[in-house]
């Protein structure tokens, strides 16, 4: 698991790595299994350069032109042609595919903001709401800011948790489920997929909201860690934890006997920032709900499976005078009794995209028993 923590083939490729802001936010940074991203410039050196020209000096002489033309592949957007590609192009073009059609929209009144889901490859083109998120009160943050300064009480314990899952905590479900770089290597690249995703979506969420974060409420707060800069509600640990442990259960033959294991360690991750100083728990409590929304449309991306539109509303997120809501990852998030998890009646069919699923596919393969 030790070579779980740099990402390679995106490290030099995007530029996000050494910004520090971007590090550990995009989940692109930490993974590994990428390697090679690159296309093999990073293998690139002045001295092989040379070598390979006097090399070729020596041995091609007079160049003999091609007798035939060459043949190209037909059809054109073959999905199995992504196997021929390096990791970096083939996460590219699955990147784009997965983005294609989301769109976000805003209610000013209602201090709502939803994000659908448009099949452009069909006509006419018609939306589906994925999950609405309505942003809490003030006087839910500020009975949250007593709760973040209690939790301040476990840093000593989870330091170290803290300070190695800044970055994509691989590591972590790579222990409960066994995975491998070597044996998994499409599994780590669905997994950079439905964490970026999971990046977009929330950074979107978070600019449209502008919520402030604990040390902005209080001097007392003092994070042990540095504040990130974007806003603080929907949680991005909690929103990609939640993501990946739904993702995983799902592709996983038998991924149900996981299912206690991934929700307890997406629930520690994300309290893990509470504890921080860099989240308040509603924020970890709607993480879980956005997390799990997208897991359900990365999946149906990937297999054409039904999705529930899946909602938060925040202003509920509000305790008694003498207690404050924590977060509490035993809530049942499909049965509308909280008050502030919401779950829609009706599934909706969303079409599985071609080159996601044979992505899917590749990926599932590599957890078949052997024979």
């Amino acid at each position: 698991m030790s070579n779980l923590g740099t990402l390679t083939g995106l490290t030099g490729l995007t530029g996000l790595t050494g910004l520090t802001g971007l590090t550990g936010l995009t989940g692109l940074t930490g993974l590994t299994g990428l390697t090679g991203l690159t296309g093999g410039a990073s293998d690139a050196s002045p001295a092989l350069s040379a070598a390979l020209t006097h090399s070729r000096s020596a041995l091609v002489g007079p160049f003999k032109s091609l007798s035939e033309a060459p043949v190209l592949p037909t059809p054109l957007d073959q999905p199995d042609r992504l196997t021929h590609w390096d990791a970096g192009p083939r996460y590219w073009v699955c990147e784009l595919e997965l983005l294609a059609g989301l769109h976000f929209s805003v209610n000013q009144n209602q201090k709502l903001v939803t994000v659908e889901f448009a099949d452009l490859e069909k006509k006419p083109i018609k939306s589906q709401r994925l999950v609405r998120l309505y942003r809490p009160t003030p006087e839910v943050f500020r009975q949250q800011l007593d709760l973040v300064s209690n939790y301040s009480e476990l840093r000593e314990d989870r330091a170290i948790e803290v300070l190695t899952q800044m970055t994509p905590q691989v590591p972590f479900w790579g222990s409960i489920v066994g995975l491998s770089t070597t044996r998994h290597k499409y599994t780590i690249e669905l997994m950079a997929l439905a964490l970026s995703l999971a990046t977009h979506v929330e950074m979107r969420f978070k600019h449209a909201f502008a919520c402030p974060r604990p040390v902005d409420l209080s001097p007392q707060i003092q994070p042990m860690i540095p504040t990130p800069g974007h806003a603080s509600w929907p949680s991005g640990h909690s929103t990609e934890a939640f993501m990946l442990s739904a993702v995983l259960q799902a592709l996983l033959p038998h991924g149900g006997k996981y299912k206690e294991q991934l929700e307890r360690q997406a629930a520690r991750i994300a309290v893990n920032r509470t504890v921080a100083g860099l989240h308040y728990p509603v924020d970890s409590a709607v993480g879980r709900l956005l997390g799990t929304s997208l897991a359900d449309f990365f999946v149906a991306r990937c297999t054409g499976q039904k999705v529930h539109e899946r909602g938060f509303n925040g202003p509920k997120f509000q305790g008694s005078k003498d207690q404050v809501l924590d977060f509490d990852p035993r809530v049942s998030m499909t049965d509308n009794k909280s008050g502030y998890y919401e779950y829609g009646s009706t599934a909706s069919a969303i079409a599985a995209s071609p080159l996601l699923e044979f992505m899917w596919t590749k990926a599932a393969k590599e957890w078949q028993p052997l024979k």
